[in-house]
């Protein structure tokens, strides 16, 4: 019986540090382990004992791609464990900045991370000047969301205007009007991301998975709504430790998460059309129609395809936030208070949870951070089991270079997954 070894010591074009090895005999993955072998960083552990305000700009460092979300995402952990209910205001500003972010990191993924596979190049940079207008494209778009968010918190990266209960400082009117005017200008570069993506020659690989995303009835959830999932799960999310589990595996630093009684699952763009793509704007609705996308789609390379029609929406969602957002300053007080609370948001790469107990103090007393690549993590063994299994024909190199684009379709972060 044939044997073949692929060792890829480290994986590039990802965020963090990983690895990967298989052993096939015959056409069967004896040993298939995705070794996440970046250092723990302990998040949960040093944020124990300190104050519930610290609490956001700290975890905000846990991600130099999506601090967004984790911010956010920790403020409602902490308002829900207080007692706290941020006015509209103040959760249409934080949507903003979520979206913003959501766009930013697609876009780097795309062109930066996803592309050079799919062109026979090492990376982005070989890729000048054959594909500079692509490139450009990239920039253009990236410098408005940056641009987005950098208004509404204060700076693109780690923002500082985003606190318990509302923000510090609110943009001006004239900084939110040369915002829609510049989302205008972008959203025709968008239209062209999804098409270039679409052409992208995917693996011509299914495995149905259980998708789960947030999912609001009236709304395309980012930061509130219902735990949903394609298998029937439909929870809200103080519910979701009774339904989710993560365990330890022997050779990697990062924790798996897994539906009780189930398996494994998927989050991320996918996971999120999969289950709402009914609400996505009509026109990016109809260009997905135009460009093949159908769901449910089972092929995991395409969450690529998903990430770029996300691009288009969440471009074409703020420019009509901005049109109808009128601010006005708030009285954001509360009162400090004990209590536990756990919040989910759609970060780029899927749901993420935080969970937190305070004292009457204000002190930290338990922390519990989920990243997307945590509950992506055992689901991308999966479809690489499957994966090498129908591909175990192929020289150990092509093998080996269809895991490693699997690998970067999820656009895992390693680095969060060892928080």
């Amino acid at each position: 019986m044939s044997e073949k070894v692929i060792e890829i010591d480290y994986l590039a074009r990802v965020e963090g540090e990983t690895a990967i090895k298989i052993n096939i005999k015959g056409k069967e993955p004896q040993e298939l382990k995705l070794n996440i072998f970046e250092p723990p960083r302990f998040f949960e552990g040093f944020l124990v004992g300190r104050k519930y305000y610290e609490v956001p700009d700290i975890v905000a460092r846990i991600c130099g791609i999506c601090p967004v979300s984790h911010m956010t995402t920790a403020l409602r952990a902490i308002e829900k464990a207080m007692g706290i209910n941020p006015s509209q205001q103040t959760k249409i500003l934080r949507r903003l900045m979520s979206l913003s972010q959501i766009v930013s990191s697609h876009l780097v993924h795309l062109y930066m991370l996803a592309m050079p596979d799919y062109y026979g190049y090492p990376g982005a940079q070989e890729m000048l000047p054959e594909f500079t207008e692509e490139l450009s494209r990239l920039v253009r778009m990236k410098k408005v969301m940056n641009d987005l968010t950098t208004v509404i918190g204060g700076r693109a990266l780690h923002p500082v205007s985003v606190v318990i209960n509302g923000f510090t400082d609110l943009p001006s009117p004239h900084a939110l009007k040369k915002l829609r005017q510049d989302l205008e200008t972008i959203e025709a570069d968008a239209v062209k991301t999804v098409r270039m993506v679409s052409e992208f020659p995917f693996s011509n690989f299914f495995r149905k998975a259980e998708y789960v995303a947030l999912k609001e009835a009236n709304h395309y959830a980012i930061m509130e709504g219902n735990i949903a999932s394609s298998e029937g799960l439909d929870i809200p999310e103080e519910d979701y430790e009774e339904y989710f589990e993560e365990e330890e595996v022997s050779y990697s630093m990062a924790k798996r998460s897994k539906v009780k009684g189930r398996g494994s699952l998927m989050v991320g763009a996918l996971a999120r059309l999969n289950i709402k793509f009914d609400q996505l704007s009509p026109s990016v609705k109809k260009l997905a129609q135009e460009v093949g996308f159908r769901t449910p789609d089972y092929n995991p390379f395409h969450n690529n395809l998903a990430q770029s029609l996300e691009v288009l929406y969440g471009i074409q969602e703020c420019r009509q936030i901005l049109e109808n957002l009128k601010l006005s300053p708030e009285d954001n007080s509360y009162r400090v208070r004990a209590g536990e609370g756990g919040a989910f948001s759609e970060a780029p790469r899927g749901l993420l949870y935080h969970r937190y107990a305070i004292n009457a103090r204000g002190v930290i007393e338990k922390a519990n951070i989920v990243t997307p690549t945590v509950h992506n993590f055992a689901n991308i063994e999966e479809d690489m089991r499957h994966l090498v299994r129908q591909n175990s024909d192929l020289p150990e190199r092509k093998i080996a270079l269809l895991c490693e684009m699997l690998v970067r379709a999820y656009d895992p972060c390693f680095s969060c997954s060892v928080h």
